[in-house]
């Protein structure tokens, strides 16, 4: 027997689950369901699904020793050769929050503690060669390590790809969707950097990258809006 209640509901659905497992009873999991449409469904036809890939990428992260709720199980729903819907498993961590509730909570000394050990974090996985495709706030979980530090663990596991080398251009996009307050940002590229100020370049690189995807989500939110308005008969 398992109980659960949807925590999310939007392009997927997510579900806080209590399982009954042999030696683990009420295990706590999440539940993402993923319902491909229209070119996403028919690309299944050549392509893994998202929820194969969440437990592929699940299983890479945890094989480079970069932390990751622990990967349960995936499921596949089929018609006409095409998946109409997918599950992928992963068991619940307690005690912990998404980044961007630490960026506005925090604060002088503290800030600059999570800042650091959020820093040292991503360096190593982009030492390992592990690139997460959308790096953003609700993405990345925090604990507390009882040591003055933090202990983070990645989130959308099917975003996550392997590749030979983090670094340069590519290291600095990938650091841009995380809302680094913008007074800290400098702070948090040095310690990335293991303590060095940042490469000239790459700083540049980080503003230039940036701005263009500030301007890309107003403008996102901008054309949400109008469709909201439309639908509703505002406009």
């Amino acid at each position: 027997m398992s109980r659960g209640s949807v925590i999310h509901e939007g392009r997927n659905r997510l579900a806080a689950l209590a399982l009954d497992v042999p030696g683990r009873a009420g295990l706590e999991a999440v539940l993402k369901q993923f319902r491909p449409r229209g070119l996403d469904r028919l690309k299944t036809l050549f392509l893994p699904s998202k929820a194969l890939k969440a437990w592929r990428g699940a299983r890479a992260l945890l094989d480079r020793g970069i932390p990751t709720p622990r990967p349960l199980a995936y499921l596949e729903r089929r018609r006409a050769g095409m998946i109409t819907e997918g599950y992928f498993l992963a068991e619940k961590l307690p005690n912990v929050r998404e980044v961007r509730e630490l960026f506005i909570a925090l604060e002088g000394g503290d800030l600059d503690r999570l800042l650091r050990s959020l820093a040292d974090f991503l360096r190593t996985c982009h030492d390992r060669g592990v690139l997460h495709r959308d790096l953003s706030d609700g993405n990345v979980l925090a604990a507390e390590d009882g040591r003055g530090g933090y202990v983070f663990h990645l989130l959308d596991t099917n975003r996550v790809r392997v590749v030979k080398r983090v670094a340069g251009r590519r290291a600095a996009s990938n650091l841009v969707r995380l809302g680094i307050p913008r007074e800290s940002r400098r702070t948090f590229l040095s310690y990335y950097g293991a303590g060095r100020a940042p490469g000239r370049f790459f700083a540049l690189w980080y503003g230039f990258r940036k701005s263009w995807y500030a301007s890309w989500v107003r403008v996102k939110k901008a054309l949400r809006l109008r469709a909201l308005a439309r639908k509703l008969g505002v406009q």
